[in-house]
């Protein structure tokens, strides 16, 4: 990326290897290289992620007792440029910057809460996703910097206020190069088994989708967040999304990761749990796509980290110390 200061800047995205050649226990994209070896020998060629980034751009650190001296307009969804959408000029910046170093940008807008906006860039497979998602991070912090601005991913900067998701749309693909997600231009079983097991392990796959204290307080009734281990169309509380789609869009949207993960780990968790429920052929149970009938998130770090410790299928993943 360009920096104002020092002219053109490289970042590198590696794996950290031992002296002996071996990657080191704790290096979060060797786990996740791992776990798409493992995917591989299933049958599919590829993880594809589409990361939906949300932000606030304030002109100084959130509290809820500065809120309107920090915000920068009081736009809604979608408001365009002019007094409710104080920042669009800084937002094209950005997304300039994200094409200049590869990352395709595709929607920018103003989100429901105040000074909270959205950028969605082009999807990838899931190391790059994870790269680029550090990346975009990066260069949207520097290039609010450059404007005496402060970006925050915080899931929830402000108590009475929609707080800032990173939705994730995911689908994998053959090793034919097939959309295994689609059928007939309706969702395939493989995308309902896949559902299925990321739903049976959803409260432990919390501590690594939702993995701060803040993370709790955004998922809370009232503010379009999800609160239920469920699956829809339409219902904004459900865990996971159907997005209306077709063909090779066909996709769904694991709607509480915030943008606080470690991205490596947490997609490592959330194939894995989608595997177990293709190789177990699990089914999307009444709980799973009745709202009314569906399980609650858990409401706190300590409650998601304490079913996590006790997983089975993450156990190799506790040991790595990461409360």
């Amino acid at each position: 990326m360009y920096d104002s200061k020092f002219g053109n800047v490289a970042m590198l995205m590696c794996n950290i290897i031992n002296p002996n050649g071996k990657n080191t226990n704790g290096c979060c994209r060797s786990i996740l290289k791992r776990e798409l070896v493992k995917m591989k020998k299933l049958g599919y060629a590829a993880m594809n992620i589409g990361f939906e980034l949300e932000f606030f751009l304030l002109s100084d650190r959130p509290t809820d007792q500065n809120k309107d001296k920090v915000c920068l307009d009081h736009g809604d969804y979608g408001d365009m440029e002019g007094e409710k959408d104080a920042t669009a000029s800084v937002r094209r910046e950005i997304m300039f910057e994200l094409e200049r170093i590869g990352i395709t940008p595709l929607v920018s807008h103003h989100e429901r809460a105040v000074s909270a906006y959205e950028i969605s860039y082009k999807y990838s497979d899931a190391m790059r996703a994870c790269d680029n998602l550090l990346l975009a991070k990066h260069i949207i912090s520097e290039v609010a910097c450059r404007h005496n601005l402060y970006a925050d991913f915080q899931p929830k900067p402000f108590k009475d206020e929609n707080g800032n998701g990173l939705h994730t749309n995911i689908s994998l693909t053959t090793l034919s190069g097939k959309n295994a997600f689609e059928e007939n231009n309706k969702l395939s079983p493989i995308a309902k088994h896949f559902m299925a097991g990321i739903l049976s392990h959803a409260k432990e796959l919390c501590a690594l989708t939702n993995p701060t204290q803040n993370s709790y307080k955004r998922l809370v009734r009232g503010y379009e967040a999800p609160t239920k281990i469920c699956c829809g169309k339409y219902n904004r509380e459900a865990m996971i999304r159907i997005p209306k789609a077709s063909g090779e869009s066909t996709r769904i949207e694991m709607r509480n990761p915030d943008a606080c993960i470690n991205p490596y780990l947490a997609l490592t968790a959330i194939l894995r749990a989608g595997l177990i429920g293709i190789k177990n052929k699990a089914a999307l149970l009444r709980r799973f796509t009745d709202f009314s009938l569906a399980d609650d998130l858990p409401e706190s770090l300590d409650e998601a980290y304490q079913l996590f410790e006790k997983s089975t299928i993450f156990s190799d993943l506790v040991t790595l110390k990461l409360k």
